[in-house]
């Protein structure tokens, strides 16, 4: 198999309890061909001392706090990966993750991302269910049952780079809401696939981002789901 270089990012904000876990699963990855780029979101907590002993095996960018949708936005700038995928600081990759995804995105080239199901974790680390992502391989059916609810966890994807090109980077306006609406603009213009394995955990400990997502931030995303896809969403 081909082994273009993949982009993890680890955008974090105060979550040092959990970056090593983090770090060491991408580290731990059985996929080679990898850069890790942590952006500090203006932690003010024990970051750095936490990834001082990472050394040179990754790159780190601090910047003043703007939220994870910035953050991700400094380290897709950065990139310079053939794919790019991101790891919640608080969540893991499994060690076949990369690997897995990078051989169906060889395979299927009109794919721009594609995602995985998962499991959730607990605040230990300990294994507490499995969530199957759903997948509908015609995009029209796909767009038709993602407006309907977020079900893709945006730290089982991975995006191809030129795909990130065309359609641009996170709206940071779109608040806890960015990957929802990343999805969309991107099936605006290419398929994707997905593996039903569970290939990353979801750290559940309570507070987490993504617990709630206002209505002033998931609204905007749907009214420009739906003039995307005006025929589609009628």
């Amino acid at each position: 198999m081909l082994m273009p270089k993949v982009s993890v990012l680890i955008p974090t904000y105060n979550y040092a309890r959990y970056l090593g876990a983090a770090l060491g699963s991408v580290l731990d990855q059985s996929y080679p061909n990898l850069e890790i780029i942590v952006v500090d979101d203006g932690s003010t907590d024990n970051t750095r001392e936490i990834l001082r002993p990472w050394g040179a095996r990754i790159r780190y960018i601090y910047e003043e706090n703007g939220g994870t949708a910035r953050a991700l936005n400094t380290g897709l700038a950065a990139a310079g990966g053939k794919y790019v995928c991101w790891l919640s600081s608080d969540d893991v990759f499994y060690s076949d993750k990369v690997a897995k995804q990078v051989q169906l995105m060889e395979s299927r080239p009109e794919f721009g991302f594609s995602y995985t199901s998962f499991c959730v974790i607990d605040a230990k680390g300990e294994r507490q269910y499995d969530v199957r992502s759903p997948y509908y391989p015609e995009r029209p059916d796909m767009v038709r049952n993602l407006i309907q609810g977020c079900f893709i966890n945006g730290s089982t994807v991975i995006i191809r780079r030129t795909a990130l090109e065309r359609t641009g980077f996170f709206d940071e306006a779109m608040g806890t809401a960015h990957d929802y609406d990343l999805w969309f603009r991107l099936l605006r213009h290419f398929d994707c696939g997905a593996l039903d394995e569970i290939l990353s955990g979801y750290r559940w400990h309570g507070e987490n981002g993504s617990r709630c997502v206002r209505p002033e931030f998931l609204l905007p995303v749907l009214a420009r789901a739906r003039a995307l896809f005006p025929d589609w969403l009628s």
